[in-house]
């Protein structure tokens, strides 16, 4: 236990408008002055205007003896408070959790979102922080804080919720951080108590579309062999934008899909097409009449699965390439380069929708990482390195430990529809090849009793041995009934972080004769109970358990000539028995 007093502190980032004192140009006149805020611009023409580059940065405190002095005012477009002090502050978080390999019972491909409720009560404020026009206004009522401050800003676009947990006396670098996305701001109510809502920044990608829906038309009619295509649109960027990774740009008109490989600009709002491919696909060429509705289409063309997802969030959802770790790419070169797609979507589909698909049939998840404030992605795969050991006297805290098991998550079916043929249908007879696995064994009356099936329309799979290893991944962790576990740890294992495989030890697992059984498990969620204190680790069963192999570099030595690093990061053949020359045991495929 700390001998210092834990710590909270509440960060309230709101965009603002830096067009002030003739900075820019503003085109703001006349009385009551705006509060650099888009609910407080005056028109229409202001509000066009809006430049949310400044920020202000409001900090909260509990009330307690002492100052805290984490002001940052050198920068008047992102001032930061000092510590507002505050009665009855208080934060909770619910934690998130990630679904790994996308096939959890009644759980998105996505997991579960992370999200953090703040309260306190309204308090006396006479902005003097925040208000740049404060001596320019007159007969000013005595003012409360949050009703002000929901009176000027009645939109919440952008705003972000930092959470610091730390302890008196650390500066707020050294604290750990945890970030929000603004959800609601309720109240005050008649109490005058307000509740801030934030959730992980991951929700934004469910509101993206790809590709976007927009409004182009064609022009005149077109037959099903014309080589130029006239159509209409009040923004060129419908042509122009890249939605994937592809050769040629596309559209879709009806049920045909064309391929172009340029346009021209006839008159303002006109464009033609120069088509490279009708009928693309494996879609027909076919007439369609004048005012017909054209809807681009987005195409990876033999990507890395994974690599379709990183473009999706980078790309094309509000949270952007800056929010994405920067080892997505190691990551997915090293374990999943063999899975490539080729994939069309013909019409806009929600984001969150194709990453919850390609986690699942790319054999990655992904999660928010509210301590790195990214957006982390991981393969199912063996861990690297050794396995952090978890015991009931050095790590779990005495009676903490939950044992509990999700029937209804069970598996014993798995059927994969893949290589799609016309990407515009989508029933399973779309779909050139079906494969699957019964675990004939687990389905008898004196086991599960019944077939648990899953059945996935695989539009990001081409191969059979994408399909195999699909099903083979998917029926390791579930063809037992899942289990999971909760434990308790102390701060020292507070590092201990979702991704990660433990080796965990407690009274709760045992084995037929009832001797403690050591067995290893996942951490999907994490969570933290007392600040500074206690954390709650949620974990899943983890099946890959024994010594993987990798692809190695032509030319690589023999094993008895290889180094402790190669051997932990290539792969040889084992003998017959299964052993390596050396008696170690040998390696298995991934």
């Amino acid at each position: 236990m700390s001998a210092r007093n834990p710590i909270q502190v509440v960060e309230l980032r709101q965009p603002r408008c830096s067009l002030r004192f003739g900075v820019g140009a503003c085109p703001a006149t006349g009385t009551p002055k705006c509060y650099n805020t888009f609910g407080t611009c005056p028109t229409a023409a202001t509000k066009a205007a809006f430049v949310a580059d400044g920020r202000i940065r409001w900090r909260f405190v509990q009330n307690r003896p002492g100052s805290f002095w984490w002001g940052d005012f050198s920068d008047a477009d992102d001032p930061a408070t000092n510590g507002i002090p505050v009665a009855s502050l208080q934060v909770s978080t619910a934690k998130a959790q990630a679904n790994v390999a996308g096939v959890l019972d009644g759980k998105s491909p996505f997991g579960v979102h992370a999200t953090c409720s703040v309260t306190m009560p309204d308090f006396v404020w006479s902005d003097h922080v925040g208000d740049f026009y404060l001596a320019d206004r007159v007969d000013l009522p005595q003012r409360m804080f949050w009703a002000c401050w929901t009176a000027r800003n009645t939109f919440y676009g952008g705003m972000e919720l930092l959470i610091y947990d730390g302890y008196e006396g650390d500066a707020l670098a050294d604290m750990r951080q945890r970030l929000y996305v603004l959800d609601n701001v309720s109240g005050p109510d008649a109490g005058g108590k307000v509740t801030l809502t934030g959730v992980s920044p991951l929700i934004e990608a469910e509101s993206g579309l790809f590709p976007a829906a927009m409004d182009v038309k064609l022009v005149d009619d077109i037959t099903a062999s014309a080589t130029t295509i006239r159509v209409a649109t009040d923004r060129e960027e419908n042509l122009t934008d890249d939605y994937g990774i592809a050769s040629y740009r596309g559209v879709v008109i009806g049920s045909e899909i064309i391929l172009y490989s340029g346009y021209s600009e006839v008159t303002p709002g006109i464009y033609d097409i120069a088509v490279h491919q009708r009928g693309a696909k494996n879609t027909v060429a076919a007439t369609a009449q004048r005012d017909a509705r054209v809807q681009r289409i987005g195409w990876y063309e033999n990507v890395p699965t994974w690599e379709c997802g990183y473009d999706l969030l980078a790309n094309h959802s509000p949270i952007g390439a800056a929010a994405l770790a920067s080892d997505w790419a190691d990551e997915g070169d090293t374990y999943l380069p063999t899975f490539r797609s080729d994939t069309v979507i013909t019409a806009p589909t929600k984001v969150g929708a194709l990453i919850g698909e390609i986690c699942q049939q790319g054999m990655f998840f992904i999660w928010w990482d509210e301590f790195q404030q990214q957006v982390r992605m991981q393969a199912v795969r063996p861990p690297l390195g050794p396995v952090t050991e978890i015991g009931i006297d050095a790590q779990i805290i005495a009676g903490s430990a939950v044992l509990r098991r999700e029937p209804k998550s069970l598996l014993t079916r798995v059927f994969v529809y893949y290589d799609q043929r016309d990407p515009t249908k989508t029933e399973p007879s779309n779909y050139r090849v079906v494969n699957g696995r019964i675990e004939t064994t687990n389905e008898s009356r004196h086991a599960a009793g019944k077939p648990f099936t899953l059945e996935i329309k695989a539009r990001w799979i081409k191969t059979n041995a994408h399909a195999e290893m699909l099903i083979a991944r998917v029926l390791g962790r579930y063809r037992d009934v899942p289990r999971f576990l909760t434990i308790r740890v102390s701060g020292k294992d507070r590092e201990i972080t979702v991704g990660d495989v433990c080796d965990v030890t407690t009274r709760e697992l045992i084995d037929s004769e009832g001797r403690f059984k050591s067995s290893r498990w996942q951490v999907i969620s994490w969570d933290q109970i007392q600040q500074g204190e206690v954390y709650l680790l949620d974990m899943q069963t983890f099946d890959l358990v024994g010594r993987f192999g990798f692809w190695m570099a032509d030319g690589s030595p023999d094993y008895t000539a290889a180094t402790d690093e190669q051997k932990a990061m290539g792969a040889w053949w084992a003998d017959d028995d299964g052993l390596m020359s050396t008696g170690e045991a040998g390696y298995q495929w991934q």
